[in-house]
């Protein structure tokens, strides 16, 4: 028999930013939204596919996420505290809890900036007018987007086996699929530019249906009417590895 151990927060980093000369360290910490981090982006993107936690880890340390499952099969996204698997095939599933993840990043989803989109003519101008929203773009905004779009792109990659390949090679056989006139959301995150390596800089974002019938990791998108939600990260708690014993 296997149990399952995993070292909780081999690495922390805390970003901390006191609102005033009145709070407290310890008060800032428990009022903190931490977000959780399974592996490094870039050990990913040379190709380390294998499993630090499960989707059960998943969601009992968040509700809301993205990431990639063990032997890079398919893309993940967790809503509303459920996870889904978007395989290259283009099918939703719900995956066990003992599934493995091989990268992913979670967080207690509690917005703390709301605005309305309307007819936006790119994925790019969506970015903008969320950079333009965020009071600091040095630190980690989780980000959800529901609405209804003119069009939308997504993507979803195929399993792979040992040895891995790196992300790059694996991208060049990703399957593309394309949605007019679709509802969704959008779950992700923002990451500064000082984040690059240990996660992807700038914006990562993965889509589904309404109907939960289609999704993957965004490529291009023309909001028509959507509601940006906006929470700001202040610790991140980081996995690297898992630590399993026979017994």
């Amino acid at each position: 028999m296997r149990e399952r151990i995993i070292h909780v927060f081999p690495i922390i980093i805390c970003i901390l930013v006191l609102m005033n000369s009145g709070v407290g360290l310890a008060e800032e910490v428990n009022s903190s939204c931490p977000l959780y981090q399974a592996g490094s982006f870039g050990l990913f993107e040379k190709g380390e596919y294998s499993e630090i936690f499960t989707v059960d880890d998943m969601n009992r340390l968040g509700d809301h996420g993205i990431g990639g499952f063990e032997d890079l099969n398919g893309e993940l996204l967790q809503v509303d505290g459920r996870v889904y698997q978007i395989t290259n095939d283009g099918v939703v599933h719900a995956p066990s809890g003992e599934t493995g993840v091989c990268f992913a990043n979670t967080v207690k989803f509690i917005p703390q900036i709301t605005y309305a989109v309307n007819n936006m003519s790119s994925l790019e101008e969506l970015y903008n007018s969320i950079q333009k929203s965020i009071p600091d773009t040095q630190q980690i905004y989780a980000v959800r987007i529901n609405g209804s779009f003119h069009n939308i792109t997504f993507r979803s990659i195929p399993a792979q086996n040992k040895p891995y390949p790196p992300l790059s090679d694996v991208i060049k056989n990703q399957s593309i699929f394309n949605r007019e006139d679709a509802n969704g959301t959008l779950v992700g995150f923002f990451y500064p530019e000082w984040m690059n390596g240990v996660n992807y800089a700038g914006f990562h974002l993965h889509f589904i249906t309404d109907t939960y019938d289609a999704g993957g990791h965004i490529l291009k998108a023309e909001p028509k009417e959507a509601v940006v939600s906006l929470e700001k990260v202040s610790e991140l708690h980081l996995y690297l590895e898992n630590k399993k014993e026979e017994t």
